[in-house]
């Protein structure tokens, strides 16, 4: 959410999008953001973390090539739009994943997750503000992101273990 919150001047100052083309980018990304979400639902309750952790990868590197490479009008939208599908594909297992372990008493456990994401979204964007407004500039929100995603894939993999672990064959 950290470069999220910055698309549309990413869009406009950095790769020359007209504002008047913002709204549509912004509605592939919603379109991505859907696309991932139903991707990421199905095959996450199949198969969660072989879900999670590539989709949490590829959003890094979407956030890295936008960092480096988002500075044509085609290639920035098409970067969002992906960005909008491997992010978001994460959310469903994320969520899938507090409703397995809550068990009984899911009620709460279900308004924590969703707090947590609400949570994220304003630490997110206030950090993408802070490097918005940096010396990174355009760039510093996308890096944000790239940080904390990597910085999210350390415990991702604890969990993935953790719970490959608990569910071997003993």
């Amino acid at each position: 959410m950290a470069a999220y919150s910055y698309v549309a001047p990413l869009l406009t100052e950095r790769a020359g999008l007209p504002q008047t083309a913002v709204p549509l980018a912004m509605l592939g990304y919603g379109a991505g953001a859907l696309t991932g979400t139903v991707f990421g639902g199905r095959r996450g309750d199949r198969r969660t973390y072989a879900t999670l952790i590539p989709a949490a990868a590829v959003t890094a590197a979407l956030l890295g090539a936008i960092t480096l490479w988002a500075t044509s009008s085609i290639a920035a939208v098409a970067l969002v739009v992906l960005l909008g599908a491997a992010g978001m594909s994460t959310n469903p297992i994320l969520v899938g994943e507090v409703v397995r372990i809550a068990g009984p008493g899911r009620a709460l456990s279900m308004a924590l997750a969703t707090s947590s994401f609400q949570v994220g979204i304003a630490v997110g964007s206030w950090l993408g503000g802070v490097a918005f407004s940096s010396a990174l500039g355009l760039k510093g929100p996308s890096m944000t992101g790239l940080a904390l995603l990597l910085a999210a894939l350390l415990p991702l993999g604890i969990l993935a273990a953790t719970r490959r672990r608990a569910t071997a064959p003993r």
